[in-house]
């Protein structure tokens, strides 16, 4: 564990002295509540010029995401986030307080359809989109639809009577044949799902309008986009599609592209999240402080090294 670490953190100076910035790690196995008040405490007192976020995570609690966005983007005049491979669903939200989004090839963001920790029937409890209520809706009235539009047609081909009279025939059909799969909806569950859709779209355009300078007309597009219009939750969502959706992506250059290639091969061996900042200060002798600070599932490492004269600032 030890050595592990010690080789992320040796990859981390290796990025701060390349950035000349203070840069913070942020691998979350899962974002929950607790990690809010770690990330305060890492940038409590501190304004910093520019900051480098490498964010990897596969979402979570959406209400703590929005909490360590801002933490992160009050701290800072500029913001910059590193994506070694993906920052999905509250990944995806934190992100966008980012002035730059650097990726590389393999970097991804998801959809921001919220979702929801609840047990289906036969499985074990997990999270599921709020959206899959709606696509479940969504898919029983496009049925109900072309059955009306096909038996319509076919009675009028085969009977000759009026349209109206068709009509009135076919919707009668098509409420018969349809009814069932309406009644297997759950009303209350598809308002509980509304509900949790309109948590991540409105912290997803809070952020954008309160931080970000986009106008609420603009970041409405962009979030219900991002919110609905994507066909699963795992969808990738890469460096083009961010520009197309006017997100601040850029690729990355070579050396940093690297760095998070080494990166993403040693993160998935750690079973607990990691919080890790390195700031680099030109005005202090070299020194070394490390603070290591456990909580269930976190680890939270710290440390000031003065830079190398050897400096590059990579995109």
């Amino acid at each position: 564990m030890e050595e592990l670490l010690e080789k992320i953190k040796n990859l981390l100076i290796q990025f701060a002295e390349l950035r000349d910035t203070p840069v913070a790690l942020l691998d979350l196995k899962e974002v929950n509540e607790k990690m809010p008040h770690t990330v305060y405490r890492m940038v409590q007192g501190r304004s910093f010029e520019r900051l480098d976020v490498i964010l990897q995570t596969p979402g979570g609690d959406i209400d703590a995401a929005f909490q360590i966005a801002k933490l992160l983007r009050k701290c800072t005049k500029e913001l910059n986030f590193f994506i070694p491979y993906y920052a999905k669903s509250a990944g995806t939200l934190i992100s966008l307080v980012a002035d730059n989004i650097y990726m590389n090839d393999l970097s991804e963001l998801g959809p921001l359809d919220t979702q929801i920790h609840e047990q289906q029937e036969g499985s074990l409890p997990g999270y599921i989109s709020a959206l899959n209520g709606f696509k479940a809706l969504e898919q029983v009235q496009l049925h109900t639809l072309e059955t009306l539009d096909i038996a319509t047609k076919l009675i009028l081909s085969r009977t000759g009577i009026k349209i109206s009279e068709s009509i009135q025939l076919a919707t009668q059909f098509a409420g018969i044949t349809s009814g069932t799969l309406y009644a297997q909806l759950n009303p209350q569950r598809i308002g509980e799902y509304a509900r949790a859709l309109e948590i991540g779209e409105y912290y997803a355009i809070m952020l954008l309008t309160r931080y970000m300078g986009w106008n609420e007309e603009e970041a409405e597009i962009t979030i219900k986009t991002m919110v609905k219009q994507y066909p699963s939750h795992g969808f990738v969502i890469d460096l083009e599609e961010l520009q197309k959706l006017k997100l601040p992506a850029k690729p990355m250059d070579n050396t940093l592209a690297e760095i998070m290639f080494e990166l993403n091969e040693l993160l998935p061996e750690l079973e607990d999240s990691l919080i890790e900042m390195i700031d680099i200060e030109d005005e202090e002798e070299p020194q070394e402080e490390v603070e290591i600070v456990e909580e269930p599932k976190l680890i939270v490492i710290e440390e000031k090294l003065k830079p190398k004269n050897t400096k590059q600032n990579g995109k």
